[in-house]
């Protein structure tokens, strides 16, 4: 079987905080009334992408990488045991826990079988007031943010960034962050289910327990220096015809490039790695060969590293595609 663009069934996910615009805004057929979160390429134990669309239809994403392993994942890959990445929509009707990530040295030597967790987000539609919660104010120090824990003041400790839709914000392990109401985001991250909350509201769960917190390990490894920009991501811009292609992220987990498309595109797949494109922006079609992929807004297409060329063209006069992929780390 020749390799193709694959696009995959969502994996819906019902949160206590959820909204329930991706039936309105992607028409979809969402299972609860707030979904919250749609994992659109997942390959993890329970929680595994089936392929919606062309001859591997039903196959499970896993099963895809088994019938041909660095076609699919590329030859820099092929050796890895986890697949490295992890793409979802989000949509926050409420607060989101104040959390933060482990790096991946810090989730190895505590025992847990997943790694560090590194995320990016594209803001989809922004929260209702204007700003998410990335990093702390100025000055705040594990001990007063441990102070502030126990006195219930956290809040005052939180930085407040504006975003505006099509903004793009990194968010590498250590940064405490949440979304905030009214939010829409896709969301690019290491193949990773590790959150470290700090403070919950006091809200219980759908099981109507208080939910869980983990401040001593969330103390550990947040950034308490300033090290890590709590700001939105520009990145550098470069016309390529009519579109423009701009280089945001770049680290050893994955890289980022906005694709601003107002006309055809001709690309040629990476050998080494496989990448992914999310529609955040208009609907968008990938030609390759004789095999044609619909890409709506909303939905992650897959191109495994032996595509060869292909061409992305805006449907409707223009589209934008966040592409993610794992960079060849020998550069870092």
């Amino acid at each position: 079987m020749n390799h193709y663009p694959l696009i995959f069934k969502p994996i819906y996910k019902e949160m206590l905080w959820g909204g329930n615009r991706l039936c309105r805004l992607f028409g979809r057929d969402l299972p609860y009334e707030k979904t919250g979160e749609s994992w659109d390429i997942s390959c993890r134990e329970g929680e595994m992408s089936v392929i919606e669309n062309g001859p591997a239809a039903g196959w499970t994403l896993e099963e895809y990488i088994a019938h041909d392993t660095p076609g699919t994942l590329g030859t820099r890959l092929a050796g890895h045991a986890r697949f490295p990445l992890l793409v979802k929509i989000i949509d926050a009707n409420d607060n989101l826990s104040v959390q933060v990530h482990p790096d991946d040295a810090y989730a190895c030597a505590s025992g847990s079988t997943d790694v560090g967790k590194s995320e990016m987000w594209y803001i989809l539609a922004p929260p209702t007031d204007g700003h998410l919660i990335i990093g702390l104010k100025p000055g705040i120090t594990k001990e007063a943010l441990r102070h502030a824990y126990e006195s219930g003041t956290v809040e005052s400790c939180l930085n407040y960034l504006p975003v505006s839709a099509g903004d793009i914000v990194d968010i590498p392990a250590g940064l405490i962050h949440a979304l905030t109401p009214g939010v829409m985001v896709a969301e690019v991250q290491q193949n990773s289910d590790i959150t470290y909350r700090l403070y919950d509201y006091n809200r219980t769960g759908l099981d109507g327990k208080p939910r869980q917190l983990h401040v001593d390990e969330a103390l550990a490894v947040s950034d308490f220096e300033s090290k890590i920009p709590t700001a939105t991501v520009h990145g550098h811009s470069i016309k390529k015809g009519k579109n423009t292609l701009t280089y945001a992220i770049t680290n050893q987990h994955f890289a980022i490039i906005k694709y601003d498309l107002h006309e055809s595109y001709k690309e040629d797949s990476d050998p080494g790695a496989f990448c992914i494109y999310t529609a955040v922006e208009g609907d968008a079609l990938i030609l390759a060969d004789t095999y044609a992929l619909d890409l709506a807004k909303g939905r992650s297409a897959f191109i495994p590293a032996a595509l060869g060329q292909y061409v992305l063209r805006p449907k409707n006069g223009r589209c934008v595609l966040i592409k993610s992929f794992v960079p060849d780390t020998t550069i870092f």
